[in-house]
């Protein structure tokens, strides 16, 4: 059965996508920014082995089957959001990430760190909550941090809304990668 096609939405409301995810193999990532790399070293201060984890640009994330999903985060809602950029079939969107012709693609397999995530299989999803006691919690945002995606071979990656570096953006994390600022400060909401 195909996935439905998704909007943008948080992660809370893609349960049922999320959970899909456990025993798909996960081939590619694909890190987009608007900023030419000179610019990111130059003006943002990023160094090369950086550009695929910074906070300046959407994900999307291929998998096996041929589901494609996107993942980016919204400051508005300290918060990651997702959405299905195409389902296994090859439908989609009427826009699609990865046509952006001003977005410039960097590519999981072109960085070591992030490299060893690709033909993982999928064994566990789950969703990350910051809860301390923040302009987000008196706000009452989603604060929905980051997505985990733990992987047979014991790895584990996080789609996530600066968790690794307390910034405004989207950004790759690892399980053990998680800025201090947070430790006592997130709960662990598994999905499937």
């Amino acid at each position: 059965m195909a996935t439905s096609i998704y909007d943008m939405n948080l992660p809370s409301n893609l349960t049922e996508l999320l959970a899909s995810l456990v025993g798909r193999k996960l081939i590619n990532i694909i890190k987009f920014n608007d900023v030419p790399e000179q610019e990111l070293i130059d003006n943002y201060f990023i160094e090369p082995e950086d550009f695929f984890s910074d906070p300046l640009g959407p994900y999307l994330f291929y998998f096996e089957d041929g589901l494609v999903i996107g993942g980016v985060s919204d400051s508005r809602k300290n918060t990651v959001l997702m959405w299905v950029e195409k389902k296994e079939n090859g439908e989609h969107r009427d826009w699609l990430q990865e046509e952006d012709e001003d977005a410039i693609p960097f590519y999981a397999k072109d960085f070591d760190e992030w490299s060893i995530y690709l033909n993982q299989v999928v064994k566990s999803v789950t969703i990350i909550k910051e809860t301390s006691e923040t302009y987000s919690k008196i706000l009452d945002l989603p604060s929905e941090r980051g997505v985990l995606l733990e992987f047979e071979n014991g790895s584990g990656l996080i789609m996530s809304h600066g968790l690794n570096n307390n910034t405004d953006g989207p950004t790759l994390a690892k399980p053990d990668g998680i800025d201090p600022y947070f430790e006592g400060n997130l709960i662990y909401i598994p999905v499937a």
